[in-house]
């Protein structure tokens, strides 16, 4: 009997112990997102989840690490308790909304939970954030029900097919011409039209629009978009613009504008209002215009004017001088001037008649166009300098240019009145022998002509070869010069580094020992939580600096990679390690710390500070 006694004590001994380590086995730690790639600006949902047989005491996870983002919801806490075939099992969770601060690669580093006494740690999540609010879709697994983001933010809510939602309002995305029919050079108008019966959260093209077979223009759309009520199929819609072109055809036959697709961020109407009240849900609908046909026409063949050059649409034509008196050799200025509806931009420059007593420049060429009531307006100017070769009232003939004009499908030609030019004798000099121009002449023609200056100290022998002269060698030497530069300035820059990196790991036990000195007085009950994240804090400051390298996202594993890497003994590493659980207990149940438990723990930091510096050394 007694020997049953004894063996029935031992099992409940045993059992006492192993029972909380067999339940500390079956705690499961996680932590999850639901996506692993976002677009700048968008938002990743966070959930860190606890489960097990049973929870007891668990304090909300320690997101303080998390650097790479800003925590714009949450946390927002859900249980759930599950009891089947006579078994146990206890889900907690808290989610957050987080928005990346920068684009690239970000990490969601391990963050640690407090359950039952015991510090727990998830594992590190790797996001990728890409430029342009471009982000993949959610994967797989969804969020939590009830999570939500901050008041009146737009974006990122993933529905899950449980949560009760009613459809958004029809979207349409639609492209028009204001005809379907037109001559080779003529204008068709393109617009894209957007109707909706929801509120737009943001849109844009998904590839960019290209128009093979036309030259395209683009016609300015105000910044804020104008909204315009219509009625389609007996359906109220708003319709905005997205995009208005001027595109004229380069040849004939049927001519296809493309698809153009687009992505809608639409509100999406739910049935739930605490998620409408937390959080913008939204839905991303894709949409896609039709192709449209052209068909154009060639340009009519039969009385087709010989100095046509390609010009359709309407046009006036003017031709001005810069004065009506000049001399011989005295240059004249003469603008010819072509506008109105069409595009310009292929015409060449108009060729002017037959000027015998008049020596012609080539002459310098501006376009500009505007767009007025969604047609494009063109205007050319050619300036063309001329200088009279003899005296007498000489007349410059009149200027034709030819067009077609679309509208009348004719073509039609335009003349400028002959201009009057009243040339008078020249000074000496002037006569058959060609025109003699002063330098302050030269000066009245913008700079178009430079009067020739002579060498004041003569003419200089540049027969000698270049690669005999001094500057060829200099050259020659100067990339082995620069080679030798940057050599010494790298070996310059890593000496710096590594005398910089010797001076913080000789600093960091001084530094520590005096953050300790700072933790002591705070050594208070009110002031628990910064006393123990001080120590904390110093601590893993003291590792980070002796092995240079940065204190943000230093876990318990890495540290105790490190000190193994360095052959720190079992025993310091321990003592280490049980400081900062102690930290880490402290800091989520304060209350449970008093004066001499904090002045143990400061004791016992130091100590560990000084095991580990004889061990690391310098």
């Amino acid at each position: 009997m007694k020997r049953l006694a004894a063996g029935a004590i031992l099992a409940g001994a045993w059992l006492a112990v192993a029972a909380p380590a067999a339940l500390a086995q079956e705690i499961n730690v996680r932590a999850r997102v639901d996506r692993n790639r976002v677009g700048e600006g968008g938002q990743v949902i966070l959930t860190v989840e606890v489960s097990g047989p049973t929870l007891g005491e668990i304090a909300p996870p320690d997101v303080s690490g998390v650097v790479d983002f800003d925590i714009v919801g949450g946390p927002m806490p859900s249980s759930r308790f599950q009891w089947i075939n006579g078994r146990t099992s206890a889900t907690k969770a808290w989610a957050y909304a987080l928005r990346p601060r920068q684009t690239g690669s970000r990490t969601i580093p391990a963050l640690g939970l407090l359950v039952g006494g015991r510090t727990y740690r998830t594992q590190s999540i790797d996001i990728d954030v890409v430029p342009g609010g471009t982000g993949a879709s959610p994967t797989p697994g969804g969020v939590p029900p009830g999570v939500r983001g901050g008041p009146g933010r737009a974006g990122g809510n993933p529905r899950t097919p449980a949560e009760p939602e009613a459809a958004p309002g029809r979207v349409l995305v639609a492209a028009d011409v204001d005809s379907r029919t037109a001559y080779v050079g003529q204008q068709v108008t393109l617009r894209v039209l957007l109707d909706t019966q929801t509120e737009i959260l943001n849109l844009g093209s998904k590839d960019s629009p290209t128009f093979p077979g036309f030259w395209a223009e683009e016609i300015k759309l105000p910044e804020n978009l104008e909204l315009r009520r219509i009625q389609r199929g007996g359906e109220a819609f708003n319709e905005y613009t997205l995009m208005k072109r001027a595109l004229f055809p380069t040849g004939s036959g049927p001519l296809s504008i493309p698809s153009m697709t687009y992505q809608v961020q639409v509100r999406r109407r739910s049935q739930d209002p605490i998620e409408s009240f937390f959080f913008t849900p939204t839905e991303t609908l894709t949409r896609r215009t039709e192709p449209i046909i052209v068909q154009v026409q060639p340009l009519p063949a039969a009385s087709r004017p010989d100095d046509f050059t390609g010009a359709v649409g309407a046009f006036t034509l003017t031709v001005t001088a810069d004065r009506s008196e000049s001399r011989v050799n005295d240059a004249i200025g003469l603008k010819v001037r072509v506008a109105g509806e069409g595009n310009l931009n292929a015409v060449n420059a108009l060729p002017l008649p037959e000027l015998s007593d008049f020596k012609q420049f080539a002459p310098k060429v501006t376009t500009s166009t505007s767009v007025v009531s969604d047609r494009l307006r063109s205007e050319k100017v050619w300036d063309y300098v001329l200088i009279p070769l003899a005296p007498g009232t000489q007349t410059i003939p009149p200027v034709r240019f030819s067009f077609f004009d679309p509208r009348a499908g004719a073509y039609r030609s335009v003349a400028s009145a002959p201009v009057p030019i009243q040339v008078a004798k020249g000074g000496e000099g002037s006569g058959s022998a060609g025109p003699i121009v002063s330098q302050s002449d030269v000066r009245q023609l913008r700079r178009d002509i430079h009067f020739i200056k002579q060498a004041t100290d003569g003419l200089k022998d540049w027969s000698r070869p270049f690669y005999r002269t001094p500057l060829f060698l200099a050259l020659l030497f100067l990339p082995v010069a620069a080679d030798l530069g940057v050599f010494v300035v790298a070996r310059t820059r890593d000496a710096q580094r590594a005398t910089a990196g010797l001076r913080r790991r000789r600093r960091a036990r001084p530094l520590a020992l005096k953050r300790l000195k700072e933790a002591r007085r705070r050594g208070s009950p009110s002031t628990a939580r910064a006393f123990y994240a001080e120590v904390a804090s110093a601590l893993s400051d003291y590792v980070a600096a002796k092995f240079d390298i940065p204190a943000a996202g230093l876990t318990h594993d890495r540290i105790e990679e490190l000190l193994v890497g360095r052959a720190v003994p079992e025993d310091a590493r321990r003592a280490f390690h049980r400081c900062l659980e102690a930290c880490d207990y402290a800091r989520f149940a304060p209350a449970s710390s008093g004066a001499e438990e904090m002045r143990r723990t400061l004791v016992a930091a130091e100590e560990s500070v000084t095991r580990l510096e004889k061990s690391l050394g310098a």
